[in-house]
């Protein structure tokens, strides 16, 4: 599996246990910083650290995927793929470090921007404007990994909003900012269908055409 395929998995995988970046880096004991390089495709992982991470996260799929290139591969074409690797990271790393260089803010602004998001969420959510909520959702966003697009996901919010959804109290209880991406963990109160519940849950937010919008939002009461 190679890059940015690798990285899009991992951050698959970790969404569906519910983990925020830290939590994995603590888990694995490696530094935030590397997976969120690993998930952002800025690098290409080592081996025992992909063992590692996948270990964590329960996946099995990439022992069985080595053993099977080490069995179908000489080692001239090992060689020739790590150097075909190594020159596309490099290549990657150079356009993504001048992309964000010319776009990049600090963790307080993307703080102040992802609670101003989250306001007007719920300020619209309340007045039943869901094409309002839209426009701080990515085009492939998803919720809970199984609603994905912004058809489908109004099509969700149009059913909630019309069945009396009130979202009562919203609290952001942390966000890690990385360059492009930021996790948030959060708790909030809301009414549905007159009972009030709580919930917790992980978003995370790209930084996209200038914008931060939601690309994933996985929850639970």
């Amino acid at each position: 599996m190679k890059q940015p395929q690798l990285g899009k998995k991992i951050l698959e995988l970790r969404l569906d246990k519910g983990l925020t970046q830290t939590e994995l880096a603590e888990k694995c004991n490696i530094s935030l910083r590397t997976i969120q390089r690993i998930e952002s495709t800025e690098v290409t992982p080592r081996s025992y650290t992909l063992k590692l991470i996948f270990k964590v996260l329960d996946f099995d799929g990439f022992s069985s995927s080595i053993k099977s290139e080490n069995s179908n591969n000489s080692r001239k074409n090992v060689v020739r793929t790590i150097l075909i690797l190594l020159t596309t990271s490099i290549v990657s790393i150079l356009i993504f470090k001048l992309v964000i260089n010319s776009n990049k803010q600090s963790t307080k602004e993307v703080t102040e921007i992802i609670h101003n998001n989250q306001s007007n969420i719920k300020k619209w959510m309340n007045n039943k404007q869901v094409d309002s909520v839209l426009t701080i959702y990515n085009d492939n966003a998803c919720i809970l990994n199984s609603v994905c697009g912004k058809i489908q996901i109004r099509q969700m919010m149009n059913d909630i909003v019309n069945n009396d959804y009130e979202l009562i109290e919203y609290n952001s209880i942390s966000i890690n900012v990385s360059d492009t991406i930021a996790v948030e963990k959060y708790k909030n109160t809301y009414r549905y269908k007159g009972k009030v519940s709580n919930q917790i849950g992980i978003t995370e937010w790209h930084f996209k055409n200038g914008k931060w919008l939601i690309t994933n939002d996985v929850f639970r009461d």
